[in-house]
């Protein structure tokens, strides 16, 4: 069924101007067969070869491999790359509703967890309408996954084996869990990104936040908390959630693209924009 999956990926049906109607992960992804195909060559996915002080870990971390590029496009002068993270739950298929009744596509960065049986189908959904999907964590157990570099990059490899199980393909673009700059990351963060660049890996951080999961947000300030700071932003990569307790984000979604739409925004998935990390 994977492979299955994967194939029928590969022929896509994206649009050039990457809205809906794609039916594949989008930036940067292996297909099983490329992957053994990797793993008995004993290359890595950059054409670089396998340094010797990588060795245990690539052993180790056997699915943890991506080919990631993005795709060269003239971009609108006015472009929103919409994000939601920690899902998939119920209050994604509300999103879902919302993005097909507008027209809008995002990109959505999944926890391993949900993607139980209903997850995955709601993850499937995403994808059928044009939505990319990227890699967040399989836990989000901070504690746990930034202990060290080997315990995030045995949390990513579930992650990885689920997506290759689940959708055919491990894609490359992800985004740390907290973002790439904080104190739990900070002491393992150069190693972490170098092993992950070296893996194929492309990083996404954000420059607007509807701190939608952050103390008590309400409706108004998921608005303000956007609307106050995309207009300075280039390229503007919008944070949101979609995990079960994000029920007001998807209350307001509808407000915040209508909006955003009456702005002279166009929208696009993260497939169209080169990695973005903190300056900081």
């Amino acid at each position: 069924m994977a492979l299955l999956l994967a194939n029928f990926a590969a022929l896509g049906l994206a649009k050039k101007n990457g809205g809906l109607g794609s039916n594949t992960l989008q930036t940067g992804v292996l297909s099983a067969n490329v992957l053994a195909e990797n793993l008995v060559a004993g290359e890595d996915n950059s054409g670089k070869g396998r340094e010797e002080d990588f060795v245990s870990k690539t052993e180790a971390y056997p699915y943890l491999y991506a080919k990631g590029s993005v795709t060269e496009q003239a971009l609108p002068e006015k472009v929103v790359f919409l994000t939601f993270d920690d899902g998939p739950s119920r209050n994604t298929i509300k999103i879902l509703d919302t993005l097909k009744q507008y027209n809008v596509p995002a990109t959505f960065f999944l926890v391993g967890e949900n993607l139980t049986e209903s997850g995955t189908e709601i993850a499937k959904r995403a994808l059928a309408e044009g939505h990319m999907l990227g890699m967040h964590t399989e836990t989000h157990e901070y504690d746990k996954i930034y202990r060290s570099v080997e315990a995030f990059l045995a949390d990513y490899d579930k992650l990885a084996a689920r997506f290759t199980e689940e959708f055919g393909e491990c894609p490359a673009a992800f985004r740390f869990p907290g973002g790439s700059y904080s104190a739990y990351i900070n002491p393992i963060k150069k190693e972490l990104k170098g092993e992950l660049e070296r893996r194929g890996f492309l990083c996404y951080d954000w420059n607007v936040s509807g701190e939608d999961s952050v103390g008590t947000p309400t409706a108004a300030s998921i608005k303000k908390n956007i609307f106050d700071t995309i207009e300075g932003q280039k390229l503007p990569i919008v944070l949101l959630h979609d995990s079960p307790c994000s029920n007001l984000t998807a209350e307001v979604l509808p407000e915040i693209l209508e909006r955003l739409i009456a702005e002279g925004y166009e929208f696009r998935t993260l497939q169209y924009r080169k990695p973005y990390q903190f300056p900081w």
